[in-house]
């Protein structure tokens, strides 16, 4: 018996491709300040952006949205988990602060790439100096569920 066949729903758009020039033109055109970011894109669940940082980040937690970063040039430590410190809700399900207090702290550098799941506290933490540009995908908590296949 012949495995089953999967079809598009819609038909085929061509991936949208950005090398790796047109990446750093995208992160070089930011100016300097807390973060500046050109969104890039997005469709149904999905939303992709370039951020720039050059000094620290607030502390936030997105309950409805998994952040996933890819560290294009620079550094900084990004915390996670613990408590937001003077956490006030900005929108429905958006949390922000000044500080986590009780996280954990790893380095990024480039070429790291990092899954930050929904309802999780996060903060970029810069030093003096220190300049950080990557991705940043926003995808869904609650992932759609996948398209059953069809038989031709």
């Amino acid at each position: 018996m012949a495995p089953p066949i999967l079809r598009a729903q819609t038909p085929a758009q061509p991936a949208p491709i950005l090398s790796a020039a047109q990446l750093r033109a995208l992160g070089d055109s930011l100016a300097n300040g807390r973060g500046r970011t050109i969104q890039l894109g997005g469709s149904a669940g999905l939303t992709w952006a370039v951020t720039h940082r050059d000094t620290i980040g607030g502390a936030e937690t997105h309950m409805a949205w998994t952040d996933i970063f890819v560290v294009q040039r620079g550094a900084a430590a990004l915390v996670t988990g613990g408590f937001i410190v003077g956490a006030k809700e900005t929108t429905p399900g958006e949390w922000r602060g000044t500080v986590i207090q009780g996280g954990s702290s790893a380095a990024l550098h480039p070429g790291d790439v990092v899954v930050i799941p929904a309802g999780t506290p996060h903060q970029m933490r810069l030093a003096a100096r220190e300049r950080i540009t990557y991705l940043a995908f926003k995808v869904p908590a609650t992932p759609p569920a996948p398209l059953a296949p069809r038989r031709p």
